[in-house]
Order: C-alpha cells, then structure tokens, then sequence
C-alpha cells in the first residue's frame, strides 16, 4: 500500500520549469487539487497530507537538490514510521518520450540522480514510481545540460496534459493499489 508520495525536483526559481522538476510538477498538481497545502519540514522538505480510506497519506517535495533527494526521503520515512516500500516516487524520465509516462514496482535508477540517491539512503530499489517522460535526449546532448533547460512552448501542452492526469492516476493508486491501478490504467489508456 501506498503511503508516502515524493515528487523529484530541485528547489527555487530557477529550476521551476526545468525537465527536472516535472516529479515537482505533478505533486504540486495532486495537492493543489485536493485543496491541500505545503507546509515546511526541518527545511529538509515540503510536505502535505492527504486522507484516504482512513489512512493519512504523506506527500513530500525534498528541498536537497536532485542528487540528495534521498536524506530527506530517508528522515521522513523514520519520523512517520513508513517502510520504503510504501514510497510512490514521481521523477522526470528522459527515456520516455514527453507526453508520456510509465511505471515500475521497482527496480534500479535508469541513470537517474534523484532515484539513485533514494535507493542509496533507504537501501532498497523495491519502492513504486511513476516516470514522466521529457524525452527524447536530443543528438550529442549532455544529459545533465538537457535536464536542466526549461521546456519549451511547445513542450508545455504535453507536460500539461500529463500534469492534469496526475491527481486521478494517483487517487487510483491510493484507491486499489499499485498494482491493481496499474492495470486499469493500462486497459483505460493507450498510454502503455
């Protein structure tokens, strides 16, 4: 079951709309939906609840930057007494194309500086995550210069169309489960 939700993404102005901050993006959409609000945690994180079924649901921004997303991860997961494999991660995916997004049960980084320092601090990679795709990584790009530029006009329609999905992808997830709602979802959509 799922009971703490993390969106990726680095803090502060200038990183708002960049690729990286799509994990940021889609929480923000999920609490701004259900009328709920960040409130500061240790400076280490923004966090929100949300109830569901009589379960408080955590919802987490680590304020860390990217590459040390998994300190905050790690503090609020002992602070609420939460297991790793409770974790919902939300992160941007250059290997998945924009406008599009995959999930997976577990498994290793892809890459991925934010997801590798969550698995490097909780010493699992058996936690959920939902992967926004801002690809594809363009010819000899470097992928940390790529990550970090800001989308385009033109991107912005297909990041929003994935943002605005996010609260009922999400509140189906808390509903039957990662598993279960996976598979609706992919029987709802075309979007495999």
């Amino acid at each position: 079951m799922i009971k703490f939700i993390v969106g990726l993404g680095n803090p502060g102005e200038k990183y708002s709309n960049t690729r990286h901050n799509f994990g940021f993006k889609a929480v923000d959409a999920f609490v701004e939906d259900k009328s709920l609000s960040w409130k500061n945690w240790n400076d280490m994180a923004s966090i929100a609840f949300y109830r569901k079924n009589d379960e408080n649901i955590l919802i987490a921004k680590p304020m860390t930057f990217m590459n040390n997303s998994g300190f905050p991860v790690v503090a609020l997961l002992k602070y609420y007494k939460i297991q790793p494999s409770e974790i919902l991660l939300l992160h941007d995916d250059y290997s998945v194309p924009l406008g599009e997004y995959k999930f997976r049960a577990n498994g290793s980084s892809g890459g991925h500086n934010g997801v590798n320092s969550v698995i490097t601090q909780t010493g699992t990679n058996v936690f959920a995550r939902m992967k926004l795709g801002m690809g594809p990584l363009p010819p000899h790009a470097k992928i940390i210069d790529f990550v970090l530029t800001n989308f385009n006009k033109d991107d912005i329609e297909k990041v929003n169309a994935v943002v605005n999905k996010v609260p009922a992808i999400l509140d189906m997830i808390l509903e039957y489960g990662f598993d279960k709602a996976i598979s609706k979802i992919a029987s709802q959509s075309d979007n495999k």
